[in-house]
């Protein structure tokens, strides 16, 4: 029949369980002072507020190859601007394809260290490896894989103008090059 299709179940028997249409009725309410009490905290802060934005690129310093932690960097260039929003969403872009940004852990660095160590396990290298883009060194195409494995792009809540990431998360630049070289990435703060 057409029992796995459901995971066991056969759709006839999923049908059955799923709710008849129900017409549902909309109240219109005015929103008012009184209402808006009423609701959550997050909502009340959201009446009023005006919408803002804010960019800024910032040049990272080269690095040699691994896996780095950016937190501190991010911060220290971003805070001002950071600390206008009460909510909002912190979005980050790099502006390279052998490089890649990431969120892990930020307090032991042997897990930067292990994960560059499963990177290249995962992904072979030099001349014997089977790329075919190979004009720009053999460790380039290798680097692509890489920065299309983790992405270049991160977004992280904004709560009370800071970044509201885990107590042990922190921002990571993966650069997959042998050669350092300097990294852009974008930040643009959106919010209230």
């Amino acid at each position: 029949m057409q029992a796995a299709a459901c995971g066991g179940v056969s759709i006839s028997a999923a049908k059955q369980l799923l709710l008849p249409p129900q017409r549902v009725r909309f109240l219109r309410r005015p929103i008012t002072a009184a209402t808006v009490a009423d609701r959550s905290s997050m909502a009340a802060t959201v009446v009023g507020a005006n919408p803002k934005w804010a960019q800024k690129t910032i040049t990272l310093p080269p690095q040699c190859r691994g896996c780095h932690l950016i937190t501190p960097k991010i911060l220290k260039e971003i805070r001002e601007d950071l600390s206008g929003f009460k909510c909002g969403l912190a979005h980050l872009f790099l502006h390279h394809t052998s490089a890649s940004l990431t969120i892990n852990e930020n307090y032991d660095s042997d897990v930067r260290d292990d994960t560059e160590t499963f990177l290249n396990k995962i992904v072979p290298e030099g001349r014997s490896a089977p790329w075919k883009h190979t004009l720009e060194g053999p460790d380039d195409m290798p680097a692509h894989i890489k920065s299309s494995m983790f992405g270049c792009a991160l977004t992280i809540p904004i709560t009370d103008g800071k970044l509201n990431m885990g107590t042990w998360q922190g921002i990571w630049l993966c650069e997959h090059r042998d050669a350092p070289t300097a990294r852009k990435v974008v930040v643009t703060l959106n919010g209230i």
